[in-house]
């Protein structure tokens, strides 16, 4: 683990916040460690970003932290099992989504009683979600019980 510069701070930060359309202030005055190994950064015990296939994205406990809104997804109880474990969201098990989803906009993913199951990227925009029957439509990239939370836990004891 090492601690970022304060140059590591700033571009990661304006990397969260042109991912997710919001301001970091708060974000700026805390010290962020990087995991190397995990390829996680963390902020006051809690995992803020994660490195995935040399891409960038928030985790759960930010979104979830700083209550940011993002586009979500509403999936039945059959989709919501293989979420879990790290499937990838086909057209079959959602019940409801955003009408602002764009292509490639990081997704929440949600059962039908509100509970967040992971966070994802869209592969198709809202109008092509809604003309489809079947096929993915997202891309699980974070989900609870991943290697993530794992570390969110360990922290938090």
């Amino acid at each position: 683990m090492k601690f970022l510069s304060n140059k590591e701070k700033r571009n990661l930060i304006n990397k969260l916040e042109s991912i997710l359309k919001v301001e970091l202030n708060e974000l700026k005055k805390e010290e962020i460690i990087y995991d190397e190994k995990a390829k996680v950064y963390i902020s006051n015990k809690l995992p803020i970003a994660f490195e995935k296939n040399n891409e960038l994205y928030p985790t759960i406990f930010l979104i979830v932290e700083k209550d940011i809104e993002i586009p979500y997804i509403i999936v039945n109880d059959g989709a919501k099992e293989r979420i879990l474990n790290g499937a990838d969201v086909f057209r079959p098990g959602i019940i409801e989504f955003s009408e602002n989803i764009k292509k490639g906009d990081i997704v929440l993913i949600l059962s039908k009683d509100n509970e967040i199951l992971g966070i994802g990227v869209s592969l198709m925009d809202y109008n092509e979600i809604r003309s489809i029957e079947k096929g993915k439509v997202i891309e699980n990239v974070h989900y609870f019980g991943d290697k993530i939370t794992e570390i969110y836990k360990s922290l938090n004891k």
